[in-house]
């Protein structure tokens, strides 16, 4: 096997082992004896089970972000749509990394807190620079969107969350729909 497809295959395996059992639950032995392999295989592409959580992190953030575009200017309302239908589509299809994301241990190695809190700020930044343009353009009303931003991202999160333990229907563009009428609308009943 090539070096680069056993370093993805033990990524691959942690990323399950991680997102299975946690973190602490997950040992250096769990992951090798899963593929079968020497422990010094796995010494070769990481240091630990710290360095190859962080590399998973890594890897799933990059994934998550890659679904993630900066639409035309003049579309704030199909930026978001878009972002979120690829974002939840991809926590569909790959339930293992949502979790991962989703129920990452804060405070276990400020290296790993930096990598998933990086990817929330980017996103809440994409969240708040769709708000301000849609202010701009006189189709989202006056706010604060360091308020607001963080408010829509708690949303996905929690959807997100009740979505990958399956305790929601895995509708992406109802869901999407969902969670745009409601930022749009509210939950009062026009009269």
């Amino acid at each position: 096997m090539k070096e680069k497809e056993r370093e993805r295959e033990l990524l691959l395996k942690a990323k399950t082992l991680f997102s299975e059992k946690g973190f602490y639950r997950t040992s250096v032995s769990d992951i090798v004896e899963s593929l079968g392999i020497a422990r010094g295989t796995f010494y070769l592409y990481f240091r630990n089970k710290d360095d190859i959580y962080r590399r998973v992190l890594e890897k799933l953030v990059d994934e998550i972000s890659s679904c993630l575009k900066v639409l035309p200017e003049n579309s704030p309302l199909e930026q978001l749509r878009e972002n979120l239908k690829s974002v939840f589509t991809l926590m569909v299809k790959d339930r293992d990394l949502a979790k991962l994301i989703f129920y990452h241990p804060y405070q276990l190695n400020p290296q790993f807190d930096e990598v998933v809190n990086s990817f929330f700020n980017s996103v809440k930044f994409l969240i708040e620079r769709a708000l301000i343009r849609g202010i701009e353009m006189g189709i989202v009303r006056e706010c604060n969107v360091k308020i607001i931003a963080p408010a829509i991202m708690g949303a996905f999160v929690e959807v997100g969350k009740e979505l990958v333990e399956g305790k929601i229907l895995s509708d992406v563009d109802r869901i999407v729909e969902e969670i745009l009428q409601f930022g749009l609308k509210g939950l009062l009943e026009e009269k």
